[in-house]
């Protein structure tokens, strides 16, 4: 039995791709550099994201997805 895969996988991830993973990796050494640092987990019971923004000594924010995105997106 073989599979045919429903997409063509390329060899090399897109450009835009690229350039997205690099501002994203931005915002986080930026993050870093303010002592943030985000949490990415599972809700169990409700099986939803769980995303946090941890700033200094205080209770940490929760975040969307879509908030997500707008922080490590470019600005």
């Amino acid at each position: 039995m073989t599979f045919d895969p429903p997409h063509e996988i390329p060899d090399e991830p897109p450009p835009d791709a690229l350039a997205e993973l690099d501002v994203a990796a931005q915002a986080l050494a930026g993050l870093a550099q303010r002592s943030a640092r985000l949490t990415l987990g599972m809700d169990e019971q409700s099986r939803t994201i769980k995303i946090e923004l941890h700033e200094g000594a205080g209770a940490a924010t929760a975040l969307t997805p879509t908030q997500l995105f707008t922080l490590l997106g470019p600005s």
